[in-house]
């Protein structure tokens, strides 16, 4: 698990040792939301077909930012995220849905006298499942927890992940507020299997998130 807490250590460091006015005195306080586009990277000896695509979820939450008015930023956030994957070419699909604690290193890439800023994100992040639900289509539809004795194959997750954050967008302000857009890969570090084949099976959360924000200047 440690070693999952080393991007969080190096980002929080890096900022730290940033001289006061690479970074400016100001902050921003706002909500945001988006859509996630998730999958599921598996990995098992025993079923090398098996594959997943890509599902739709809904990101909402907050976040904070410290130096608003220069070069690089620490931007952390406390979202909910709907994750998962559909088995491709199996009618079922798995619904993980987390409460997910990025901090990211923000960096302005134009000149900071304007109010229109293109940013780059990088960044590590913890996550905390919240509910796993297995989805089946079909005749018989239904929809159980993913450690349901109803599976033929129950599912038992770890509900602590650990995962890296890049991407980039734009930050406009205007009066006393600051609009955000942005675009962001999440690549999961934690094995998501938590069963007696863990060692064998991995599987970890890979996807997209486009998002939103409005927030307050202060």
């Amino acid at each position: 698990m440690m070693r999952y807490l080393t991007p969080f250590l190096m980002a929080i460091c890096l900022v730290a040792l940033l001289p006061a006015d690479a970074w400016g005195q100001h902050g921003c306080i706002g909500i945001k939301g988006g859509l996630n586009v998730s999958t599921l990277s598996v990995n098992d000896p025993a079923d090398p077909d098996l594959a997943f695509d890509s599902q739709t979820g809904l990101v909402l939450g907050g976040f904070i930012q410290c130096g608003t008015q220069g070069w690089f930023g620490l931007q952390g956030e406390v979202v909910y995220s709907q994750n998962g994957a559909k088995v491709r070419g199996g009618g079922s699909s798995i619904d993980i849905d987390y409460i997910r604690v990025p901090v990211l290193l923000v960096g302005r890439l134009a000149s900071l006298d304007g109010p229109v800023h293109p940013i780059l994100y990088a960044g590590a992040q913890v996550a905390f499942e919240t509910s796993c639900n297995v989805n089946q289509e079909g005749g018989q539809s239904m929809s159980v927890g993913c450690d349901s004795e109803e599976l033929d194959d129950p599912l038992d997750t770890n509900n602590v992940e650990f995962g890296l954050v890049f991407g980039g967008g734009v930050d406009v302000q205007f009066g006393g507020l600051k609009g955000q857009a942005d675009a962001r890969y999440n690549l999961g570090l934690s094995n998501l299997n938590g069963g007696p084949n863990a060692s064998q099976v991995s599987v970890k959360n890979r996807g997209w998130s486009i998002t939103v924000g409005l927030g307050k200047l202060f």
